[in-house]
């Protein structure tokens, strides 16, 4: 099997007030199934919990993060506020409250759309999807679609010659489990295609350049994409937006459904981790990140993963690439089978990196990343509303 002698993970995972809280311990009949990622079982456990001892604070808190996680934010709210009121001056919950904050305000930001959809061509698919954008209604830019990223992220140069103002965001976490400052700043008008997004949040840092033929400007991510009903059509090389309302989630679901698409549930992290269950050869399903962002693999397992899904390394043909904080030594692997629903592929190139991993930002077990050489098989589609994840074979 031929490997990219390098390859980029463009996936920038920000500590910050919209990261996952870190700690959940194992005190509650709930919490081992929480920490396994069921959520949903969590869920009824809890609630259980609660119906014994209504002012039990880790329940509160617990559920109401599930139900951040579900992407419920009017019954989250109550809970983590009743939580907050439970347990006064609980990082977790303070930050809870800040992510459903960040989420109120970006749905009530200016989106327009020309028409239903809007189609938005890739300027390439491999090693990543890429397209024009259009930023404050002057300045043409190629990006790359990295659903591992938070809204968007712009080059430094970039944000120079638009005159961004910028301000630290902190530390980020990179592949590797590496770390790097970054700025943020605001970013007036995006437009990509017919679609435009208004008071768009953006992260600025450097970015590596590794294509010979095309200059990348920035990243569009999942916090962006957020704003719309957005599908990533890998098999037609497009990317298409439409407004996102509940009547678009469920004329889309219909659809899907007639398509004989595949459609789990998903859950939302933080500020833009989209989790689903998946599985790797025998290995037990698990919670994965849906990260498109690694250039020359379709999955980055964990060490757990590595070992449960018998993966078998490659360390001859180890390489060195490049992340957001900086170099990351990778060791190539083929999957034999990564299925998600009732969909599989076959023979997944994968990379394994050995020096950290990002997953233990999580207050649960988190398998690895299904990425792009799995996702380009087809048309994907997270539908916010409805919290499902959508792959449709073409």
């Amino acid at each position: 099997m031929k490997y990219l002698a390098a390859f980029v993970v463009l996936i920038c995972w920000l500590t910050g007030a919209g990261r996952a809280s870190r700690a959940v311990a194992d005190d509650l009949p709930g919490d081992r199934l929480f920490s396994a990622g069921r959520f949903d079982d969590a869920a009824v456990s809890y609630r259980a919990s609660l119906a014994s001892n209504p002012s039990d604070a880790d329940a509160t808190r617990k559920l109401g993060l599930i139900e951040l996680y579900r992407n419920h934010l009017d019954a989250a709210s109550e809970l983590l506020a009743k939580a907050q009121h439970l347990d006064a001056g609980n990082a977790a919950v303070s930050r809870a409250l800040a992510e459903i904050a960040r989420r109120r305000a970006e749905a009530a930001k200016r989106v327009t759309v020309d028409g239903d959809q809007t189609s938005v061509p890739f300027v390439m698919t491999d090693p990543l999807p890429a397209i024009r954008v259009r930023l404050n209604g002057t300045q043409d830019a190629t990006f790359f679609i990295d659903t591992g990223a938070p809204d968007i992220t712009v080059e430094a140069a970039l944000a120079k010659r638009l005159g961004l103002k910028t301000t630290s965001a902190g530390m980020g976490t990179f592949a590797g489990g590496k770390h790097a400052a970054v700025e943020a700043a605001t970013v007036q008008s995006v437009t990509l295609g017919g679609a435009t997004a208004y008071e768009v949040a953006a992260k600025v840092l450097p970015l590596p350049q590794l294509l010979p033929n095309l200059h990348i400007d920035g990243i569009i991510g999942t916090g962006f994409l957020e704003r719309f009903l957005a599908t990533l059509d890998y098999p037609q090389h497009r990317l298409l937006l439409r407004k996102r309302t509940n009547d678009a989630s469920n004329v889309f679901e219909r659809s899907a459904r007639d398509a004989n698409a595949v459609i789990v549930p998903c859950w939302l992290v933080g500020d833009h981790f989209v989790f689903a269950v998946a599985r790797v050869n025998a290995a037990p399903p698990g919670l994965f990140s849906f990260d498109s962002g690694l250039a020359g693999g379709g999955l980055m397992p964990s060490q757990q993963l590595v070992e449960a899904a018998h993966i078998e390394l490659d360390e001859k043909h180890a390489v060195t690439g490049m992340g957001g904080g900086g170099s990351v030594r990778a060791i190539p692997f083929v999957a034999s089978l990564v299925t998600v629903g009732d969909t599989s592929q076959r023979d997944i190139r994968g990379l394994y990196s050995p020096e950290g991993s990002p997953f233990a930002m999580f207050p649960f077990t988190v398998q690895g990343a299904i990425s792009h050489e799995f996702l380009k098989h087809y048309a994907f589609t997270v539908d916010f509303d409805a919290m499902k994840l959508v792959l449709q074979a073409k």
